[in-house]
């Protein structure tokens, strides 16, 4: 096993100043994105909630030609509902490039990189990754989202030891997996008893299961899975299968 740490100390940068500067964004990104979504829904709903109250009132009145053309409407809405929540799923922002990439070099890689960054300073990594050498093509942007909000996640919660990092090798199903693991969880953060399903937890993390869904969307080769009964342990398991 080999551990990695985040030791860098830059003469050149405040950390917290840093630190709080990035989190300042994050916040206000996420807030316009929220205000945004939340205007282009009430627009959406309106409509429908006006439609369907002409149509009940037309079919009340026995208007039977007015309530055709309102129940198309409603149709319409429905539709314009459908066609922005199919929106609200695309990935196209993301880049769908596929590389040759080495295991477990790369995933290495990638962890002593991102302990790099001022956010995930004083982290600990432990890894333990399979000696087997595994040369496939995939997105590499999927490994790197994965360990950063895994990090992101991590940094909220009181753990026991460092991070655990680890792979396998599951050849029945002919996947390579990447684990992710806390010995032991002393405190999880609290959560607000009224906090908004779409609000993410803190600045820049993205909750497990809206990643789950996005790396469904960009790869079918890729699967996240997290128990919910752990809630810092997550696999990221990578079909090598040529279909």
């Amino acid at each position: 096993m080999e551990n990695i740490k985040n030791n860098s100390q830059p003469d050149l940068i405040d950390i917290e100043a840093y630190e709080e500067l990035m989190e300042l964004v994050f916040a206000y990104t996420a807030t316009a994105h929220d205000f945004g979504f939340t205007h282009k829904m009430n627009n959406r709903f309106t409509s429908l909630s006006m439609n369907a109250s002409f149509l009940k009132q037309a079919l009340q009145n026995e208007d039977y030609d007015k309530a055709i053309a309102k129940a198309s409407q409603v149709s319409e809405s429905i539709n314009n509902l459908v066609k922005f929540s199919q929106d609200l799923m695309n990935t196209d922002l993301i880049h769908a490039e596929r590389q040759q990439l080495e295991f477990p070099s790369m995933i290495s890689d990638v962890a002593e990189t991102l302990l790099k960054l001022p956010t995930f300073k004083g982290i600990e990594i432990k890894q333990d990754l399979s000696t087997k050498r595994i040369s496939t093509t995939t997105n590499p942007g999927v490994i790197w989202i994965f360990l950063y909000t895994y990090l992101k996640h991590t940094k909220r919660h009181e753990i026991n030891g460092p991070i655990l990092l680890s792979t396998a090798f599951d050849k029945e199903q002919d996947q390579y997996i990447i684990k992710t693991d806390v010995n032991q969880v002393l405190k999880a953060p609290g959560s607000k008893p009224k906090e908004s399903g779409l609000a993410f937890p803190s600045a820049g993390e993205m909750p497990f299961r809206y990643l789950a869904r996005v790396i469904r969307n960009v790869s079918t080769k890729i699967e996240m899975i997290h128990r919910a009964e752990r809630s810092l342990s997550l696999e990221l398991r990578l079909d090598l299968s040529s279909h």
